[in-house]
């Protein structure tokens, strides 16, 4: 009896360096159907941080002092979190990168619907502490936004609940694929027989869903079709 797992190698080709460097945020909402969508083999992991997006407003009537006034809320955010372990700024949709001022990336935005007004959103992250419990760290983190040093006019809003991230999710892709080959084996012998399973979908990527406070499933959609004579 044996299992056959059906795929095209070039699509499981990922890079080293893109699956450890990306970094992708998880919003508090769920990013799939939820549980019953899942497949039958997952992979529950940690979260590797903490997220909290904010949007820094300001309502200076010049441009220009509205622009020098947020880039100075950010200098003083990063200096701040130089001196707390974990705690590290960021910024992007979806994918991660810490911030830079010197970044032109990071765009300061004009807001259409209210005069005089400009805003730009960033992330605040605290790295999880697995001797640490989740509510004194989700605490150091709002702790951490309150007390901001904030320039002239610019105020900070919370956006949302607490989010999570995740670095390279497709490094496990392979500890999934494991689980799967150890899961078809397991449901052949119990099946008994001449029967073997056909698998599909393996070449997707590695996809996600928040199961916990601080916690990450992680999974391949994949099917499977026994067929047995």
């Amino acid at each position: 009896m044996r299992s056959i797992i059906v795929l095209s190698i070039s699509m499981l080709v990922i890079s080293p360096a893109l699956a450890q460097l990306e970094e992708i945020v998880v919003t508090a909402s769920k990013s799939t159907g939820g549980y019953y969508d899942m497949p039958a083999v997952t992979l529950k992991k940690k979260a590797d941080f903490l997220v909290q997006s904010i949007q820094l407003v300001n309502d200076s009537r010049s441009d220009v002092l509205r622009s020098t006034e947020i880039r100075k809320t950010i200098a003083n955010l990063i200096k701040s979190s130089e001196r707390i372990n974990g705690i590290e700024l960021s910024y992007g949709e979806g994918f991660l990168v810490p911030v830079n001022l010197n970044d032109d990336s990071l765009q300061i935005i004009e807001d259409n619907k209210r005069i005089d007004t400009s805003y730009v959103n960033v992330f605040v992250k605290v790295a999880i502490d697995p001797n640490q419990s989740t509510k004194k760290q989700i605490s150091q983190l709002r702790q951490f936004i309150q007390g901001a040093k904030l320039a002239g006019r610019t105020e900070i809003l919370a956006r949302g609940d607490i989010g999570l991230s995740i670095i390279g999710p497709e490094q496990y892709r392979y500890e999934i694929l494991s689980k799967i080959a150890e899961e078809n084996q397991k449901m052949i012998s119990a099946v008994g027989g001449t029967c073997e399973i056909i698998l599909s979908g393996l070449q997707g990527r590695v996809e996600w869903e928040r199961t916990g406070v601080d916690e990450l499933t992680l999974y391949i959609a994949y099917g499977a079709e026994l067929e047995c004579q």
